[in-house]
């Protein structure tokens, strides 16, 4: 079992073995066997056009941070002052941005007026766990793509937690939150999606890097990020497993957001999740009133609620561990609880997550089920709730490949099984499942065929008088008229008004 409070003489052992001190970011987190690389990757996506005047070449520029796990502990680390310096460019213009005090490059507000001119500085030289450019181990290495949150746009918000990944063997990748049409972001379904676009933009690069995994599979996602992240992992099936940082996805947000996205389909959400958010927005156990949760209606998949001690948004960053204290207006308040603790404690408990359902580990999944303060997390971790999931249903689209790649005669019977495997479920909606039927009826050339599939859309959905209807046409059409016969009066038997029934039945000169 991993603890999150490492004794400091292992921690100087370990940094003697490496050449150099452990990040003093990471605090008593426990870092992992290998060292952290970093690299700024730059992609033009041009189905899409830019969000700004640059660069000159027409489409959307992305901005891809990519931290990744080394074996050269040899070259220099990055300060923090190189990464304040990449996050400048993702608020742009520079040239417009007030720097202040005659800084050589504006820094973010949060840094700015969050930290007096010395404790700045200090913060400034500190040096990161990661060298810039160094070669990737061999790996490969599972992928973990993260979205950015509103106000928090630069990748700097969760530095910590991606090198702090990185170091325990993952590829952790992302990049700046910038709107459709302007760097401005509005609570909109199209900046959602653009968001979500972008992190598939991520996803497609990374996975074709030799060290990278691409059949596993994780995305975190913070504030808006995390509305993006759900959604992107109901409609990707490739997604294995999702953390979610104080995003307004547990219950409705004001915005409607990410309801209103045309992909969001909680049948979809059936892979392992954790959620992270401040306990004053989670009602008790046992308090009064109908305040079904995102995790109340989840079902598929094992599900885990983390109830932080903390009143700040910006405890789930980076500019928490950075030892923030000023109240920045718009970002928090004054200090009310050990924010850099706290930070700490949700890398350490994310690192755990990902091990348990990425990496496979018996150890990582067990310890999920301790209590907060055997874990060590007391003072940043009021509980942990957990709801186990049942076994994941095949998606509609598998079922659908199923049939047109293999053939309805060797398909029917794994869905059949399917079917009563998840009583209830319509794993095969009823209008999809006969529009495929008219594909091999008429436009496929698979006529014989369209009879089973409009067979099992019968069998799937007994009480449905059109899935009869189209069954009755596909056997007229193949030349069996008393199976015609048969279906269309089931049809009318289902549904007296069923005018086409009764038009076919005479054309066939059949009793109704």
């Amino acid at each position: 079992m991993r603890s999150l409070f490492f004794p400091f003489f292992v921690l100087f052992f370990c940094a003697s073995l490496s050449g150099a001190e452990s990040p003093r970011l990471w605090g008593r987190l426990e870092p992992g066997s290998h060292a952290v690389g970093f690299r700024l990757d730059e992609v033009i996506d041009r189905t899409r056009p830019g969000s700004s005047a640059r660069p000159p070449e027409r489409g959307r520029s992305v901005r891809i941070y990519v931290w990744y796990p080394t074996d050269d502990r040899a070259r220099s680390r990055l300060k923090i002052r190189d990464f304040a310096r990449m996050a400048a460019a993702d608020f742009g213009p520079i040239d417009r941005i007030d720097r202040g005090g005659g800084k050589e490059f504006p820094l973010p507000v949060p840094l700015a007026r969050g930290l007096e001119k010395e404790a700045l500085d200090r913060l400034l030289e500190t040096r990161t766990a990661a060298a810039r450019n160094v070669a990737p181990s061999s790996g490969p290495f599972p992928l973990l793509v993260v979205g950015q949150g509103l106000y928090y746009e630069s990748p700097l918000t969760h530095l910590v937690l991606c090198e702090y990944l990185a170091s325990h063997g993952y590829v952790v990748a992302t990049c700046p939150l910038e709107g459709t049409g302007s760097r401005l972001v509005n609570l909109t379904v199209v900046d959602l999606e653009t968001q979500i676009r972008d992190m598939e933009l991520v996803l497609s690069t990374l996975c074709g890097q030799g060290f990278v995994d691409p059949d596993s599979l994780g995305l975190i996602g913070y504030d808006l990020g995390g509305m993006a992240s759900l959604t992107l992992s109901m409609r990707n099936r490739n997604v294995d497993a999702l953390l979610t940082l104080d995003a307004g996805i547990l219950f409705g947000h004001f915005s409607q957001l990410p309801q209103n996205h045309p992909h969001y389909d909680e049948s979809l959400f059936a892979i392992p999740w954790m959620h992270m958010t401040q306990a004053r927005f989670v009602p008790a156990r046992d308090a009064p009133g109908d305040r079904t949760s995102l995790l109340d209606r989840k079902n598929h998949g094992d599900s885990y609620l983390v109830l932080v001690d903390t009143a700040c948004h910006g405890a789930f960053t980076s500019y928490a561990a950075f030892g923030i204290e000023g109240p920045v207006r718009g970002y928090w308040g004054p200090a009310a609880a050990d924010r850099i603790g706290i930070h700490h404690a949700l890398c350490a408990l994310g690192v755990r997550f990902f091990d348990a359902y990425l990496q496979g580990s018996t150890g990582a999944r067990a310890s999920l089920h301790e209590t907060p303060e055997s874990l060590g997390f007391s003072g940043a971790i009021e509980e942990i709730r957990r709801k186990g999931g049942t076994a994941r249903p095949p998606r509609e689209d598998d079922l659908l490949n199923l049939i047109i790649e293999k053939g309805i005669s060797p398909a029917a019977p794994v869905i059949e099984r399917a079917a009563r495997e998840f009583p209830g479920r319509s794993l095969i909606k009823e209008d999809v499942l006969n529009w495929l039927g008219y594909h091999f009826l008429y436009w496929w050339g698979r006529t014989e065929e369209a009879v089973g599939v409009f067979e099992l859309n019968a069998k799937l959905h007994p009480d449905s008088a059109n899935a009869f209807d189209s069954l009755a046409e596909a056997c007229d059409v193949v030349g069996r008229k008393k199976k015609a016969n048969e279906n269309y009066k089931k049809s009318l038997e289902l549904n007296p008004r069923n005018q086409n029934a009764v038009r076919n039945l005479e054309r066939l000169g059949a009793e109704h």
